[in-house]
């Protein structure tokens, strides 16, 4: 039920929970963000090639300086706007760069706007056009709605008197175009908005689902196999400490043979949950498979995992579980050699895993700094 109220999209076409907004914005944002420099240089220079056209309308050369002025400073912002696109690392920043883009070209539409002495209709069709730009332009839905309406306001109040021949019948059924043009964009981009979501939390669950374990929540094996070769890569070119644990529940068959395999799932459960209490964030947790375990220590020594692990194992064997007793864990450590291959290094941790089952169970064991030299500390059977 809470997963569900967290994807709930809000009356303004937003996720009701800011941190997944804000976690899709950036996103969203991130994906246009390479074409958005481009349409905004374009865009730029196609507003300052009207000035042709101004030219041969305007015959007050004051006026015709301020549109010139007007035009080549948009055009100068755009060419900013474009090349800071490209350095900008918060992309949810870029929405606010957008909106103060597009309220620059509307007052520059209404400055040139208000040096033409007399307008014609197809001024109401340059409002159509920026109004549809608007709403095409990747923004918010609450900026794209605030911009457009002033857009609308500042025409329709201080501009669209000036049209010539214009009638009051005439002038109110702009009004309504206009009106019915801004509530089909709004409908268009609220839907459009949503399957965008959708979409977001369809793939955001989709790729939860492929790297952790149902029954955990922890990593599962495919995406432990690609965090340690990841890190096996990293350390061994920057010659970083790093060391791997292998840990199976002790008698586990025990437990579904003789209390159910439901119990034995929570069983598994509570181990996880004390497992994660006992590590860093750092670190890398998954299930290998059945009741086996894995864990990444990043620039971790053995010294310093063997006191985790010990610390560790002592917490499993005093949790308590439902209806079961004295569970506990069994645990395979070593360090990263140099040169050494993931392959190489699950071995490794699998052969001391067997030994610490053989030497009598709940136990740690470790290969220290000699090849075949171990290290068992003592432990409670």
């Amino acid at each position: 039920m809470e997963k569900t109220r967290k994807y709930d999209i809000s009356f303004f076409g937003e996720f009701e929970d800011q941190a997944l907004e804000r976690e899709f914005r950036d996103y969203d944002m991130r994906r246009y963000a390479k074409v958005i420099g481009p349409v905004v240089l374009i865009f730029g220079v196609i507003y300052m090639m009207f000035v042709i056209a101004d030219y041969f309308v305007i015959a007050d050369p004051f006026s015709f300086m301020i549109i010139l002025i007007v035009r080549a400073l948009f055009l100068v912002v755009s060419v900013v706007v474009c090349l800071s696109v490209k350095k900008i690392n918060n992309y949810t920043y870029l929405v606010y760069m957008i909106t103060a883009y597009e309220i620059l070209a509307i007052v520059g539409f209404l400055l040139i706007m208000d040096q033409y002495k007399s307008l014609t209709l197809l001024s109401f069709f340059s409002v159509m056009v920026i109004t549809l730009a608007v709403y095409i332009t990747p923004n918010k839905l609450t900026c794209v709605q605030l911009i457009s309406t002033f857009l609308s306001l500042s025409f329709f109040i201080f501009h669209a008197k000036h049209i010539e021949g214009m009638e009051t019948s005439v002038f109110l059924k702009l009004v309504l175009y206009n009106l019915i043009i801004i509530i089909y964009c709004n409908i268009g981009a609220y839907m459009t908005g949503f399957y965008k979501r959708k979409q977001f939390v369809d793939s955001r669950e989709l790729l939860r689902v492929s790297i952790t374990d149902p029954l955990t929540g922890i990593y599962n094996r495919g995406k432990f196999n690609e965090e340690l070769n990841r890190w096996i890569d990293y350390c061994n070119r920057y010659e970083n400490a790093l060391s791997f644990v292998m840990l199976d529940i002790d008698d586990f068959k025990r437990v579904n043979d003789g209390y159910g395999h439901l119990i034995g799932d929570r069983v598994i459960q509570n181990i996880v949950l004390t497992i994660k209490k006992g590590i860093r964030n750092t670190d890398i947790f998954a299930r290998w498979g059945g009741e086996e375990f894995v864990i990444l220590l990043p620039n971790t020594d053995t010294d310093q995992a063997m006191e985790m692990m010990e610390r560790m194992r002592v917490c499993i064997q005093n949790t308590k579980h439902d209806k079961v007793e004295n569970i506990t864990c069994s645990f395979g450590l070593v360090a990263l050699r140099k040169s050494e291959n993931a392959e190489s290094l699950l071995q490794r941790a699998d052969k001391l895993l067997y030994d610490a089952k053989n030497c009598g169970k709940n136990a740690v064991i470790c290969e220290a700094g000699g090849v075949g030299e171990r290290i068992t500390p003592t432990h409670m059977a």
